[in-house]
């Protein structure tokens, strides 16, 4: 066969298949992609190479002959222009089959769907009118400029959907540099996490390109995650799905990043994992962690440090670091390769004063000291003067009065004390006077007056002096009670008390779930509350001139009568069946966790279940344990219906409920109780109707969407 009768065979299957590919463009978006053209598609990818150098050099060729009379280079100039023409449609076909798969930015798609099929349409056209473009040098280089740019255009949105934007010049633009930013100003997410985020996982799940339905670029869209749920969960196996993914080996499917991607290193993944077990915040700073927490040493080696002049002494021995440290005190070096510690004390019951003086072989490096809630006493300021080159000093909420005050005097580096909390009286800091150094003061929580503040903040004006809730305006707020219970399923009655570790803070509690008040709720004293029914415990704190706190919520269940068989009129969600009607009268309460096979699921119809009786009951509340997670679409039910009667024909309605619906995103999952109470009616049928939201609100990243309801027990009194 000749040279001639080749290239015929190649044009006409070029022409076939560009007719093939316009008119998938125009009329394939319903179209369902069969199993082996599926694998054709991910073969794009891989063949996209060919018409790129092709065309390439095509257009150099084109640009850059001088003897268009020499045979030899005009069948070069063909050979190039038909290879790329083939090559060219076929690479825009496998394009149109693997865009089926989905989890791509729809404008994006559009784009380089349109530039390929432009690239692959001018090819053909450039090789059928070829004679006639060759003679005209102008029109060569006309057609050649267009082909390249149309090429450019079709790279560019083809990186955009597979390694995010601005992939090109990310490595010269100024987001690719190092974040200069002092470590007393970084905070945890925006300069530590994110930053690993956008250059390890955004490739793939970016507004462009949505490879499990998830999108990385903000925090709401963090908070919700993907089609698998949730990133993270501090209850799950390995602190949840982001984290199970990056310790898969690298040849699982689900391994992330995916094998052949930039691989996250063990300093990032030790960042990631210290971030989410603490909380995943994103608004924490550094500097708010402790100085010898984990993800604060690596925030160190990462960013601009605290500027800090030298300091005066060497390392101590780490065989005597070693010793010093046990169970109720922890010595540590202040900053990676540093030779200043830091010591913090815990334990109230073990501490005493001789362990203050076993610090003596460190002295020279101990620059923190915390000794907070300890009961440190007034003689004890003699040991603490030990440590001559100590910066930051912790008293607060000590025993001490100020009569030893004096004893501070030879801390001349001193920078910061907390006396919070203790009975120190405005004289007594007279002997301060002599601290050059001290900038730092805090006096939240202490007898002293407005007038005794003024006094010291005009005697000592270099210093910055905390008073906290004594100024005119608030500038703290409490933290909000911890609720210790025994049960929170229980037969007869169970105990519980409440907490708060600031001085003063008086608690006000509700049992019915309403948001207790400084006026009219209930006061802890101090001794146990007796629960003795279902109910929703909330709990507040307050103290004059703080703000209140956060309310406290904990759901208890009193379990006793049962039904002798549950009937679910619907089934649930096969992803989330729980253990069938079971699951709401096994007295066992789920995690947050919703994969947790605890819950039983509703999204698309309601939760309809029949509870029956052999013989009449007397019932009048029933109490429902769910789970809200706002991130993962599950909210509160729309609506909670309860029916009654003698037999599932002739109910009644005994209750109807309509549970408050959030307003914002940010909480992380929790579990809430739904009580109904009625008057007391003897039952042999009790229906209950649990109704999902049906579109989840404006503010939410999935607004419109169907919510979901999930409930693992029912409580019936």
């Amino acid at each position: 066969m000749t040279q001639t009768n080749w290239k015929a065979i190649f044009f006409n299957l070029c022409f076939a298949l560009n007719s093939l590919l316009l008119f998938l463009a125009f009329f394939g978006a319903k179209m369902v992609v069969p199993t082996v053209l599926q694998v054709a598609g991910r073969l794009h990818p891989l063949v996209l190479h060919f018409p790129i150098v092709l065309l390439l050099f095509a257009g150099v060729w084109a640009l850059c002959q001088r003897n268009k009379d020499n045979p030899l280079v005009s069948m070069l100039g063909e050979s190039l222009l038909l290879s790329a023409a083939v090559s060219g449609v076929l690479t825009a076909l496998a394009g149109i089959f693997l865009s089926k798969e989905g989890g791509y930015s729809e404008d994006t798609l559009f784009w380089h769907k349109w530039s390929g099929v432009a690239v692959s349409m001018i090819s053909m056209g450039w090789y059928s009118f070829r004679e006639a473009i060759r003679l005209s040098e102008s029109l060569s280089r006309i057609i050649a400029g267009i082909s390249l740019i149309t090429l450019m255009v079709a790279g560019h949105y083809g990186a955009t959907l597979t390694h995010g934007e601005n992939y090109l010049f990310a490595p010269a633009s100024n987001e690719k540099q190092p974040l200069d930013i002092p470590l007393e100003e970084a905070l945890i997410y925006a300069h530590l996490v994110r930053p690993i985020l956008k250059e390890k996982c955004m490739g793939c799940h970016n507004s462009a390109k949505l490879k499990g339905e998830l999108n990385m670029e903000t925090e709401a869209l963090l908070l919700k995650g993907g089609k698998n749920g949730v990133l993270w969960d501090n209850t799950a196996d390995q602190l949840g799905l982001l984290l199970q993914r990056v310790h898969l080996s690298p040849d699982e499917k689900e391994h992330m990043p995916p094998k052949g991607k930039s691989q996250l290193t063990e300093e990032e993944i030790n960042i990631l994992y210290h971030w989410i077990k603490n909380g995943a915040s994103f608004s924490k700073k550094v500097v708010e962690l402790p100085e010898n927490d984990t993800l604060r040493l690596l925030a160190i080696s990462r960013l601009k440090p605290v500027e800090e002049p030298p300091y005066p002494f060497a390392p101590a021995d780490e065989a005597t670091i070693e010793k010093l440290n046990n169970d109720y005190r922890v010595v540590a070096p202040l900053a990676l390769n540093s030779p200043a510690l830091s010591v913090d004390f815990y334990g109230v019951a073990a501490f005493n004063s001789a362990h203050l003086n076993e610090l003596e072989p460190v002295k020279e490096q101990v620059v923190s000291l915390n000794l907070n809630k300890m009961p440190v006493k007034d003689e004890d300021l003699r040991s603490i003067a030990m440590f001559s080159n100590l910066r930051k000093l912790n008293l607060a909420f000590t025993r001490i009065t100020g009569a030893t005050m004096n004893e501070l005097k030879v801390l001349q580096s001193l920078r910061s004390l907390s006396l919070s909390g203790t009975s120190v009286k405005g004289t007594d800091l007279e002997a301060l006077s002599s601290l050059t150094e001290l900038s730092a003061l805090f006096l939240w929580n202490t007898s002293l007056s407005e007038q005794d503040i003024s006094a010291l903040k005009q005697r000592f004006p270099k210093i910055n002096i905390e008073s906290g809730y004594k100024g005119a305006g608030i500038v703290a707020k409490l933290n909000a009670p911890i609720i210790e219970g025994e049960e929170q399923v229980f037969s007869s009655s169970t105990k519980v008390k409440l907490k708060n570790f600031i001085q003063g803070a008086v608690l006000h509690y509700t049992l019915d779930g309403s948001e207790p008040d400084s006026l009219n709720s209930p006061i802890f004293s101090g001794d146990s509350i007796s629960i003795e029914k279902s109910c929703q415990l909330s709990a507040k704190a307050f103290l004059p001139g703080w703000i209140s706190s956060e309310v406290s919520k904990r759901s208890f269940y009193k379990t006793g009568i049962l039904p002798d068989s549950i009937v679910l009129l619907y089934p649930p969600n096969p992803q989330y069946k729980g253990e069938g009607p079971k699951t709401l009268a096994n007295k066992k309460i789920g995690e947050t966790d919703f994969r947790s096979n605890k819950w039983l699921g509703y999204k698309e119809t309601n939760l309809e279940a029949l509870l029956l009786f052999r013989k009449p009951t007397i019932l009048s509340s029933v109490s429902f344990s769910t789970l809200i997670d706002i991130g993962s679409y599950i909210m509160p039910a729309a609506e909670i219906q309860v029916w009654g009667g003698n037999d599932p024909q002739h109910l009644v309605l005994l209750k109807k409920l309509n549970p408050q619906q959030p307003t914002k995103l940010g909480m992380p999952g929790y579990k809430i109780g739904f009580n109904c109470s009625f008057e007391a009616k003897k039952l042999s049928v009790l229906k209950v109707i649990v109704k999902p939201v049906k579109k989840l609100p404006s503010w939410h990243p999935g607004k419109g969407e169907m919510g979901w309801v999930f409930v693992d027990e029912i409580f019936l009194e």
